[in-house]
């Protein structure tokens, strides 16, 4: 293989592994079919244009046809004619699909919906990928400017993937993309760096044979890179550790910070597992870890209160629920939830709300006004623990005939910084204007960010920052978890209501009838209303693509309330009936990636397949079989060229060379037919009619390269029989050039190597019989030829 092939290929892997690292970018893996795809077709096309034509520019050509021909097929659809050639409605398919992927770009968190549109975006993407990098790379002979459109691919996915781009993502790419800046070949057209003159009469520096430049360059790459991967790792307070390498005994482990900034997003993480659990609850809610009570314009804190003394261990259990009534706590229903942690390393212990007692091991406290737990010098990684928690379901009766919290609560939970925007105080009283009490306006404030408000999920945040947050965000319509929750929050304390924000994560998902997984995907923040009598009620303002449905109790029963409030509040509402689309779209979008409405179709059963385990196996069987299928190119080329008795000999010595290498009889270059024949013999005790075929061979390659009279048996040395046969067969027939006589001559090698390999090792005889070294080494000598 040239140099520029050599370097096509790897250029092709680099940008492969970077297309890969864009996986978690999507739901599912379907999309990587076709963008592989469209990437080998344009690397396939410019190495076959330049082997055959010699050609850069024309390969270039060329590679852009191909791109545009398979983007063409995969999507043109129905506009195509014979599902190749596009027509004029092509190119209207073509841009509204580009639309169609833009749209879910803004509106969509990461992992999104494979939708269409999205996958157009990411094959052509992959292609252009691929060109680009290969263009530099082969076509320019810049391979150091490849690893520009490498490195913004990377990019890509540490700034939106879930918990970043991986070590091995990063690895996957920069290995190849090291390879390729060490075997590719600059262009001599371009001016090389200058080099210092050395003064007139100053001697020579003394340089040894055999530059180290390459060898200190490329230590230099592995250390960079093993540097890239260890340091962030070893550096304390990183929360993100999106390119290091785990050193832990689970998955990954995640770190939940309870100090929310409304510039932070708590889910794009990894989706690793890090917490499961099991109980009896049908619709189990939020695992709380901590609540945040403290606003100060930009963040939320938890208080910094007196301590918790150490009588309040959770195993004793845990105070009465702040707020809750006898009465609502008899309806309570007590359940059980046993929770087994993986990845997640904390000093709060996620639980249930609330917590009746948990049962742990080790020293943790639990505070009274808000049932936080916290380890005393304990953290969460590796823990089990079980909890007794309380399912409570208030009646709408309940929340609305709620009194007025106790005057410590309203100080604590309705404080605001006096450099909150008005803004924000006037859409809360826009938005539940007509409501007659606190549970209608917390209703209100809840439909409003989930439906009627216009709002989309999305993990970009608005770009103004500090007091002026809460406020682009009801201007922007468009952010995350945390950002609707801080909203609703703050805007329930501007009304009076105590609110709070509690940190933890979603339910996840069930794996089984009551076991659940969590992932750090799931981290998640939520506000929390106070009802005299009922206590701490969760709602849920992010939209239902997040969350799934809100709390039953949190949707009033009498929907009248809605259309009055939506009346007496038309400057909030207005945007909503504007753009109904934006949020019926992503909605309907969603739920239809989530569960599919009818019969799968054939393309979705294709795509649902899981190409990535398919494609691994498939290059791992691939690569097992390259030696093999080398060594049996290699051995039919060999007898091909036998066209006469000394070319048979050659290739029968050839053959039981390779052949009794791989059984670990190995002779070096300079040893005579004889001296190789004594240590095939001295190997293993051969049969008589092994060794007599073994001294046929040897005889026939002395004669065929010393002459007649070196094939001449020695003095005392038993003649004639088949072994004088099977010499006379190699030297004085010309039909053993044949196929007739290769056959012969053949059957002489394989009765001499089945000899050998019966006195071997089974594994040993497996592996010289899949993994032959005349394969490997023939592998090598091709990729190596310039």
């Amino acid at each position: 293989m040239t140099r520029s092939a050599r370097t096509a290929c790897w250029a092709g892997v680099a940008s492969a592994a970077a297309v890969l690292s864009l996986r978690p970018l999507v739901v599912s893996s379907g999309w990587l079919v076709g963008a592989l795809g469209v990437l080998l077709a344009v690397t396939g096309t410019g190495l076959l244009v330049r082997a055959l034509l010699h050609r850069r520019g024309v390969a270039v050509v060329l590679q852009v046809l191909v791109l545009a021909l398979a983007l063409v097929v995969l999507f043109g659809g129905a506009t195509t004619v014979l599902g190749v050639l596009p027509t004029a409605a092509t190119a209207a398919r073509f841009a509204q699909l580009l639309g169609d992927g833009v749209q879910v770009v803004q509106r969509y968190s990461v992992p999104a919906a494979d939708l269409r549109g999205l996958r157009l975006l990411l094959v052509g993407g992959a292609g252009l990928l691929g060109l680009a990098v290969d263009v530099l790379a082969v076509t320019l002979r810049r391979p150091a400017l490849a690893g520009v459109p490498l490195a913004a691919a990377l990019a890509v996915a540490v700034c939106l993937a879930p918990g970043g781009s991986s070590a091995l993502a990063l690895v996957a790419t920069a290995v190849p993309y090291l390879v390729l800046l060490a075997t590719g070949r600059p262009d001599p057209r371009w001016p090389a760096p200058a080099r210092r003159r050395r003064p007139a009469g100053s001697p020579a520096p003394h340089r040894p044979a055999g530059s180290r430049t390459g060898t200190t360059a490329g230590a230099l790459a592995a250390g960079s890179l093993a540097l890239a991967l260890a340091v962030p790792a070893a550096v304390p307070g990183l929360d993100e550790r999106p390119l290091t390498l785990d050193t832990g005994t689970g998955d990954t482990i995640a770190v939940i910070n309870p100090i929310l900034n409304l510039k932070a997003s708590l889910g794009a993480r990894s989706d690793a597992t890090i917490l499961t659990y099991t109980t009896d609850q049908e619709d189990p809610a939020p695992l709380r870890i901590v609540t945040a009570d403290v606003f100060d314009g930009e963040t939320w804190a938890p208080s910094t209160g007196a301590d918790i003394s150490r009588s309040q261990r959770v195993q004793d259990g845990l105070s009465d629920p702040p707020g809750l009534s006898p009465e609502v706590r008899a309806q309570a229903v007590e359940l059980r939830t046993a929770i087994s942690v993986r990845g997640l390393d904390q000093t709060y212990l996620p639980l249930p709300y609330p917590a009746v007692r948990v049962e742990i091991a080790g020293e943790w406290l639990y505070e009274e006004g808000t049932l936080n737990v916290v380890g005393d010098g304990e953290t969460t990684r590796g823990r089990e623990y079980v909890v007794q928690h309380l399912e409570v379901s208030p009646t709408e009766g309940q929340l609305r005939g709620a009194g007025q919290a106790p005057g410590d609560v309203l100080e604590r939970y309705t404080a605001l910084p006096d450099s909150l925007p008005q803004t924000v105080r006037d859409a809360a009283l826009e938005v539940t204007a007509g409501a007659s009490d606190d549970y209608e306006r917390a209703a209100a404030l809840q439909r409003y960010f989930r439906s009627g408000g216009g709002f989309t999920y999305s993990t970009t945040a608005p770009n103004d920052g500090g007091t002026d947050a809460v406020a682009a965000f009801l201007r922007d319509k468009s952010g995350f978890c945390v950002q609707f929750a801080s909203a609703m929050a703050v805007m329930a304390r501007s009304l009076g209501i105590p609110a709070r924000v509690a940190i933890g994560f979603l339910p996840g998902e069930e794996s089984a009838a009551g076991n659940w997984r969590i992932s750090a995907q799931d981290a998640h923040a939520w506000p929390e209303l106070y009802f005299e009598g009922v206590g701490w009620v969760r709602f849920e303002p992010t939209p239902a693509t997040r969350t799934g449905q809100s709390p039953a109790y949190s949707v009033p029963s009498v929907q009248a309330a809605a259309p009055a409030a939506s009346a007496a509040a038309p400057a909030a509402s207005a945007p909503a009936a504007a753009a109904p689309s934006a949020t019926t779209s992503t909605a309907t979008a969603g739920a239809a990636a989530q569960a599919p409405t009818g019969p799968l179709t054939g393309w979705q059963r294709v795509a649902a397949l899981p190409w990535g385990w398919i494609g691994g196996g498939l290059l791992v069987l691939l690569a097992l079989l390259v030696p093999w299928t080398s060594a049996t190119v290699l051995t039919r080329r060999r007898w091909t060229g036998a066209h006469d008795g000394p070319s048979s000999a050659e290739a029968a010595w050839a053959d039981l060379e390779d052949r009794v290498g791989d059984l670990g009889v190995h002779w070096p270059p300079s040893a005579t037919p004889r001296s190789c024949a004594d240590l095939v013999e001295g190997a293993a005790e051969l049969p008589a009619g092994a060794r007599e075929q073994l001294t046929a061979l040897r005889r026939a390659v002395e004669v065929a390269r010393f002459g007649q009279g070196a094939g001449a048996p020695a003095a005392g040395a038993a003649g004639g029989g088949p072994a004088r046969a099977g010499g006379t067969a190699l030297l004085q027939r010309p039909a053993a050039a044949g196929t007739r006589g290769r056959r012969v001559v053949r059957a002489q090698v394989d009765e001499v190597v089945e000899a050998l390999a019966a006195r071997r090792s089974r594994p040993v005889r497996w592996r010289a019989r899949w993994f032959p070294g005349a394969g490997v080494r023939a592998v090598l000598t091709w990729w190596e030829r310039d």
